[in-house]
């Protein structure tokens, strides 16, 4: 899993900045307009955004209550992520960490076992 995640990560960082970067380099002054009104340019685009929208509310508080729950440092750099590139790169990142989290732990549990 852990793969996957890593490599849906990548994806989900060069993707979306490679999409911006194109965006801004060629629109001038217009650019930072064009990247507010383009969302909702059409009914169809509107669905998608909302989509993405509510999609990033709901993992935003999972991944908090995640966070939290396995007392997992770092949150805030995978919510600073959302705004900075996507929930395309912040949900993966999240989920590789947690994997890797998760195994460190039941390292530590089955160390633990094996010394007392």
């Amino acid at each position: 899993m852990k793969i996957a995640f890593a490599f849906l990560s990548i994806c989900g960082l060069l993707f979306p900045v490679l999409c911006f970067s194109l965006h801004f380099s060629q629109r001038g002054e217009a650019a930072w307009r064009e990247f507010f009104a383009a969302p909702f340019a059409t009914w169809v685009i509107s669905g998608f955004t909302w989509d993405l929208l509510i999609t990033a509310a709901a993992s935003t508080i999972w991944m908090s209550s995640e966070a939290r729950r396995l007392k997992m440092p770092g949150f805030h750099w995978h919510f600073l992520a959302i705004f900075l590139v996507g929930i395309c790169f912040a949900l993966p990142t999240f989920l590789f960490r947690r994997e890797g989290y998760l195994a460190n732990s039941r390292n530590k549990q089955q160390e633990d076992k094996g010394s007392q």
